[in-house]
């Protein structure tokens, strides 16, 4: 019993302020009513420390339990925005895919192309050298032709 009333001696006055403080936070009214409930006896002074202390551990409880809650959420988001990365992630391969083989197909379609006009571009060198000897043959024919017909 002595080392009750020690305690309660020693902690009372700081008990007190935190009881002020914490009811200061939750409810203004209630705050009032408290005040004028202060125990004399040291019953009294037990069961209000008591009742602080349950107060407290309500308290702590309600705040574990939005902890865990917020933990909760963190973590839905986070698996969210997790599946959200990945069908990105997905999308954006299979964009650059695509638009890696339309370029191959596209470099294929253009380098066939360019065969087929250097085929045709040898195909009227030739031609051409082909014209040019036909038109030197036929000025050395028409140039024969003047001379015999001068010459007649």
């Amino acid at each position: 019993l002595a080392q009750v009333r020690s305690f309660a001696r020693i902690c009372w006055p700081h008990i007190q302020d935190l009881v002020v403080m914490m009811q200061a936070r939750t409810t203004g009214g209630m705050n009032e009513s408290f005040s004028g409930m202060t125990p004399t006896g040291l019953k009294g002074k037990l069961a209000s420390l008591e009742d602080f202390i349950s107060m407290q551990n309500e308290e702590l409880a309600a705040q574990r339990q939005e902890i865990e809650s917020l933990r909760n959420d963190k973590s839905n988001i986070e698996q969210h925005y997790q599946a959200q990365l990945m069908e990105l992630k997905k999308t954006m391969v299979a964009d650059v895919q695509r638009m890696q083989d339309e370029v191959k197909r596209h470099f294929s379609h253009q380098k066939a192309e360019n065969s087929r006009l250097q085929q045709q571009i040898t195909t009227l060198k030739g031609e051409k050298t082909s014209l040019q000897q036909q038109i030197l043959g036929l000025q050395r024919r028409i140039q024969e032709i003047e001379e015999q017909i001068g010459c007649d």
